[in-house]
C-alpha cells in the first residue's frame, strides 16, 4: 500500500466504527482508551448517586428510585453500560476483520469459558498481510502502539498477581484444617499442664489457710 493510498483511507477510517480492521495494538489500545472513559463515566455515576443517597431522608440504595437524582443515577448508568458495550463490540469486530473471519464471531464472548480462550485468540493472532475481504490493512498510529504496549503490560502484571493470589489463597484454604488441628491440640496441652502444675498449689494453698484457721478455733476454745 502506498503512502497515498494510506492518507486517502486513514482519515475516512473511523476507530469505533465496526467497519475497518483493527491491528493488535490498535486493538489493545481502543480497549484501553475506552475501558478508561468507561471508568471515568461509572465514577460520576457513583458521585451522583451518593449525592442522592445523601439528600434522601434515609441513606439506603433502595430510596435511589423514589428520587429525581436517583433516578437520572440509574439511567446515566444505564446509559454507559450500553455505550461501552456497543463500542467494545465494534472495536472487537474490528479486530475480527483484521483476521479476516465474519464480525458475527463476536458472540463468543457470550459464551463462558470459550470467551476467555477467544480474547486470548484476538490478542495474540496476527492479522492478514495487506487487503482482505473487510478491507485494506490499516496502519497503526504511534499514539496506538503506545497505548496498546502499555496495556498489555498492564494486563500482564495483572495476570500475573492475580494467579499468585489465587494460588497462595489455595495453599492457605488447604493448609487451614491443618492449622485448625495445630491449634486446638497446643490449646490441650496448655489446658492439661496448667491442670497438672495448678492441682499441687490449690492442694497446698488450701491445707495452709486451712491450718491457722484450726489454730485459732482450738485456741479460742481452750481461753473459753
Amino acid at each position: 500500500m502506498t503512502s497515498f493510498e494510506q492518507q486517502t483511507i486513514h482519515p475516512q477510517d473511523n476507530p469505533l466504527s465496526p467497519k475497518g480492521r483493527f491491528s493488535r495494538l490498535s486493538y489493545l489500545a481502543w480497549m484501553f482508551i475506552t475501558g478508561m472513559i468507561y471508568s471515568f463515566a461509572l465514577s460520576i455515576v457513583i458521585g451522583i448517586a451518593a449525592v442522592a443517597l445523601l439528600t434522601s431522608a434515609s441513606f439506603d440504595i433502595s430510596t435511589l428510585a423514589t428520587t429525581g437524582l436517583g433516578i437520572f443515577a440509574i439511567a446515566l448508568f444505564a446509559l454507559v453500560v450500553v455505550v461501552f458495550m456497543i463500542f467494545s463490540i465494534c472495536i472487537s469486530i474490528r479486530r475480527i476483520h483484521d483476521l479476516n473471519k465474519s464480525g458475527w464471531l463476536w458472540l463468543l464472548f457470550l459464551v463462558p469459558v470459550v470467551n476467555v480462550i477467544f480474547s486470548i485468540y484476538l490478542f495474540v493472532a496476527k492479522g492478514t498481510e495487506g487487503a482482505n475481504n473487510y478491507g485494506p490493512l490499516r496502519p497503526t498510529e504511534q499514539t496506538e502502539k503506545l497505548l496498546g504496549i502499555l496495556y498489555a503490560v498492564m494486563l500482564a502484571i495483572f495476570i500475573v498477581a492475580y494467579g499468585a493470589l489465587l494460588a497462595w489463597a489455595i495453599s492457605m484454604q488447604n493448609q487451614l484444617p491443618n492449622l485448625q488441628q495445630i491449634g486446638q491440640s497446643s490449646n490441650s496441652t496448655v489446658i492439661n499442664s496448667q491442670l497438672e502444675n495448678d492441682d499441687p498449689s490449690l492442694e497446698n494453698a488450701v491445707i495452709d489457710d486451712a491450718q491457722p484457721a484450726d489454730a485459732n478455733n482450738e485456741n479460742g476454745g481452750t481461753h473459753q
